[in-house]
């Protein structure tokens, strides 16, 4: 037996939080199903599958889903966090069919690509007037807070229809709210996780009362229109509201940090501006924001010759997947000029992010904006002073300290 298969992975490790590239190679080499550590959902341990063709395999499979408690007697939600499921009851991310098709044909039309593109004029505006706040708050200002999370959560405010005055307040509920999904158990999260909710739901549904009173062209009341279901509609809104601000913010943190650490990639992007489409897919490829996505065996299943029982959880790691040598040549390696084809980071199968297209468009343009106005901007920390924080889904600093 091998090292890796006697020692336990942990995401968690401080080890791999500075960067877990090296123990995935070592598991795609020698376990590429294993049973790890899973102290972040207090279970005693869970399979993590590492592969390319296994990741993307496990993602179109219906023996894997989220709705475990279909065939394994669920426990009983703690008092406290009752109100917690009932709004997550509408969170897509958290459903199978037929309860996933249902929602996610809700907001799927207002997330096609045509209608994503007409956005381009609002983010570009929203990064220049976020580089004009960098000037005010000076060099050493954090960049996640001033400007990669607050465009991603402007955005999502205009989607939905609320309004940008409002921002600091949504960005405190969707930075809780994401939490959730990470499944980290420590009790002050789960305390501001709590409270976030609470908040979040209420005024969520005063929105959506003066949205059947008055309608607006925005997604809340298309929302309202289609679906006279409060609750679904709560938690569809809560939901869209957090689901992707994190992995936004940290794929700009994360290309910034990268792009620091290697010069001559940075000096051609700036060179070659037409080719941001790719160079950001290939940025994400090199570090993902999200690492891990995850579901539960439905059935018993037999993968590498190991078995995996019915209500088994399930880590599949899709920064791992881009990073296997079988998918792409040298994938240590960054190559901005790279076919990077179809990366694993946005998912597959029926779960495949629907957000990924304005993703995309964020990333784009906010990174070649921030190269454009800011071509001196780089982080204020040397890499090994970075702290990477203790999240297992979603990979990023804490903070990203920056000079310009």
């Amino acid at each position: 037996m091998s090292l890796m298969t006697e020692l336990r992975f942990d995401p968690l490790a401080p080890a791999n939080l500075a960067s877990p590239y090296a123990a995935y190679r070592r598991l795609q080499e020698s376990d590429p199903v294993h049973w790890g550590a899973a102290d972040d959902a207090g279970l005693p341990g869970r399979w993590y599958v590492v592969r390319y063709a296994d990741v993307m395999a496990v993602l179109r499979d219906a023996r894997f889903g989220r709705e475990v408690g279909r065939y394994v007697p669920p426990s009983p939600p703690l008092p406290a966090d009752r109100l917690l499921h009932e709004v997550a009851e509408g969170w897509m991310i958290l459903r199978d069919p037929p309860d996933h098709t249902r929602l996610r044909a809700l907001v799927s039309p207002l997330y096609t690509p045509r209608r994503i593109q007409q956005l381009r004029g609002e983010i570009a505006g929203a990064a220049r007037d976020l580089i004009a706040e960098m000037h005010s708050a000076g060099p050493g200002c954090d960049f996640l807070n001033v400007f990669a999370l607050p465009l991603t959560v402007h955005m999502t405010a205009i989607m939905l229809g609320l309004p940008a005055s409002e921002r600091s307040l949504l960005t405190e509920w969707s930075r809780a709210l994401a939490a959730a999904i990470d499944l980290n158990q420590e009790e002050p999260v789960r305390r501001r996780i709590r409270a976030a909710v609470a908040e979040c739901a209420a005024y969520v549904r005063e929105v959506i009362a003066a949205r059947r009173r008055t309608p607006q062209a925005d997604l809340i009341s298309a929302l309202v229109a289609s679906d006279p279901d409060d609750a679904t509609v709560v938690g569809t809104v809560t939901h869209l509201l957090f689901v992707g601000n994190d992995p936004v913010m940290h794929m700009l943190g994360n290309a910034l940090i990268t792009l620091d650490a290697q010069p001559q990639a940075r000096a051609w992007l700036a060179a070659h501006p037409e080719t941001i489409e790719n160079a950001l897919d290939e940025l994400m490829r090199y570090d993902s924001p999200v690492q891990m996505t995850f579901r539960y065996a439905l059935t018993d299943v037999e993968l590498h010759g190991k078995q995996l029982r019915t209500g088994d959880h399930v880590a599949v790691v899709l920064g791992a997947a881009n990073r296997d040598p079988a998918q792409y040549p040298d994938p240590d390696r960054l190559d901005l000029a790279r076919p990077v084809g179809t990366p694993a980071h946005f998912g597959m199968g029926i779960h495949y992010c629907l957000g990924a297209p304005l993703a995309r468009l964020e990333g784009q343009i906010a990174l070649r904006t921030l190269m454009t106005e800011l071509p001196d901007l780089r982080p204020a920390q040397a890499a090994h002073e970075l702290v990477w924080q203790r999240t297992v889904a979603v990979r990023g600093v804490e903070s990203l300290p920056v000079l310009f």
